[in-house]
């Protein structure tokens, strides 16, 4: 578990799932739900029980599937009606990249592993659902999360100079580039950590973390 850290430095509570989660926003590009965490419930709104992960605005149960990162690769755990290639799954099924996953009938998300140097994972939304607060994409993010124009990076930015990475070091993330960043009001090349909310700057690039 990697507990987030709020601007006076503290750790910030996790929710209610004991999980950490941010919304990386990427002027021009977007925003993506950030997941810190092995485990990533998908499901539909529910007042009455605790939301999932990805808590999209479908008819869904409110922990419809579990996606699980281990040392075997990923795997989803289906609750509820569940394909993979138009397959049912009856409990679980591992996952590889470019894997089409359809939930309850309609919901349809597409599973990637865009390098084989990282086991950071994304989810695209296929279908029109989406989280009552929109992001065009998820993250699920083990070590490293690669940004920038190639086809490797886990989120794709066509414009960006080159790429920046996102890591984890000790209970922070952060970032570094050969670009020359700006986090906040101090440059580097070899690494600093992302408060919440800070603005990260470079050539022709400007993206920031907000805790969920």
């Amino acid at each position: 578990m990697w507990p987030s850290f709020n601007k006076n430095g503290n750790a910030a509570k996790n929710d209610e799932n004991g999980r950490v989660r941010y919304t990386l926003w990427i002027d021009g590009i977007g925003s993506f739900l950030l997941c810190l965490h092995d485990r990533v419930t998908i499901g539909g709104p529910n007042l009455n029980a605790p939301h999932a992960d990805l808590p999209l605005l479908a008819s869904l149960s409110s922990c419809h599937a579990t996606i699980i990162r281990s040392q075997e690769g990923y795997l989803i755990h289906a609750h509820g009606p569940a394909k993979v290639f138009d397959n049912e799954i009856h409990e679980r099924t591992h996952l590889n990249d470019d894997y089409e996953i359809s939930l309850g009938g309609t919901v349809r998300l597409r599973f990637r592993l865009p390098t084989e140097l990282s086991s950071t994972a994304t989810l695209s939304f296929v279908s029109d659902h989406r989280p009552a607060r929109s992001v065009d994409g998820v993250v699920l993010m083990d070590d490293t999360c690669l940004m920038g124009p190639g086809s490797e990076n886990h989120i794709q930015c066509p414009d960006w100079p080159g790429s920046v990475l996102l890591y984890r070091k000790g209970d922070q993330v952060w970032c570094k580039s050969r670009l020359g960043l700006f986090v906040g009001n101090k440059q580097t090349t070899d690494g600093l950590p992302l408060e919440n909310g800070q603005i990260v700057t470079g050539p022709d690039l400007r993206f920031h973390l907000e805790r969920e």
